[in-house]
Formats: C-alpha cells, sequence, structure tokens
C-alpha cells in the first residue's frame, strides 16, 4: 500500500511542489451490460469547488486533445460517478493508488458498475495547490503514460472526479473507456 503521508514529506522536501500522479491502462473487453447513459447517473456527494476542478480538469484535457487534432472527450454520467467514487474512497481511507485497499481494481469497479468497453485507461493524482486542475493536467502531460491516455485518440468518453480531503488536497480519478 502506498504511504501517503511519507510520500508527501519525501516529495515536499525534494521539490518546489507536492503532485503525485499514475496511471493504468486495459485493453480487455468487458463483458457486462451496457448501462442507460441516458439517465441521469447519481454522483457521490461533491462540492461546488470539486465540481468546478472537475469542470476545469475536463476542458484542460479537451484543450489538448484539440491541440493534437484529436475529438474532445464529452463526460459520461456513469463514468462520472465511478472516478468520483474512487477520488472519495482515496480521501477518505487515506491512500492514493488504483487498487483501493479492498483489492479492487479500476476493471473490477467498472464491472461492478456495469460499464463495458473494449479499452480502457485510469489516471489519478493529487495535489494541494491554487490551481489543482491545471497542476493535475501539467503533471500528467509530462509522464508519458498518463500523457498517452490523455492523447489517446481511440478512446470515446472520460469521467473525472474529485475529492477533497481534510487538508484542502485535491484527489484525482479521470477514467477513459473506447466502447
Amino acid at each position: 500500500m502506498y504511504d501517503l503521508r511519507a510520500a508527501s514529506i519525501i516529495l515536499v522536501c525534494s521539490v518546489a511542489f507536492v503532485a503525485l500522479t499514475g496511471c493504468l491502462t486495459n485493453t480487455e473487453y468487458s463483458a457486462v451490460s451496457k448501462p442507460n447513459t441516458t439517465e441521469s447517473a447519481s454522483a457521490p456527494a461533491v462540492s461546488a469547488g470539486a465540481s468546478a476542478i472537475e469542470d476545469s480538469t475536463l476542458v484542460l484535457i479537451n484543450t489538448q486533445r484539440t491541440k493534437k487534432g484529436l475529438a474532445p472527450l464529452p463526460m459520461r454520467s456513469d463514468l462520472l460517478k465511478l472516478a468520483r467514487a474512487h477520488s472519495q474512497d482515496m480521501a477518505t481511507r487515506d491512500f492514493h493508488a488504483h487498487t483501493n485497499p479492498d483489492g479492487e481494481s479500476p476493471w473490477d469497479r467498472m464491472r461492478e458498475a456495469g460499464i463495458t468497453y473494449s479499452s480502457s485507461a485510469e489516471n489519478i493524482a493529487w495535489n494541494n495547490h491554487a490551481d489543482q486542475a491545471a497542476v493535475a493536467v501539467d503533471n500528467w502531460m509530462e509522464s508519458w503514460g498518463h500523457r498517452e491516455n490523455i492523447l489517446n485518440g481511440d478512446f470515446t468518453h472520460t469521467g473525472i472526479g474529485v475529492a477533497m480531503d481534510s487538508s484542502g488536497g485535491a484527489y484525482f480519478t479521470q477514467v477513459f473507456i473506447r466502447e
């Protein structure tokens, strides 16, 4: 398990900013039924500040994609709900990982939510900067794996969820899928 407090101390001491990121990809097909995405999926409760950070993150992600001639990714309500839930779980249980302390991977969570895909990926981040969305996206774009997920022209939809921890830090989860 990732010890966030120890990692934060190390990062603060070794660099001028604190930002933690991670990414995973999967090309296996999830053989569960596709949810009805026209219905409004109820997402975990989120503060107005976290919702604004989600919106800003989506704009920044799609700006990066359009610079490379790629279509913007629409936010899908079921992916938003999934991403918010993982971010809230990380904030509540004080961990920073794709796999939660119960051993559930992003693909386990997608399968449980009834989300189908032909390929998928997940980026995560945490930071406590003034412009949290910009720092998360900047750090993702500076990391090969994260950038590959963001600039993957095969992905068709995304969900971005943000949850705030007690120190004002923002946990980010971005889920990408190709249907």
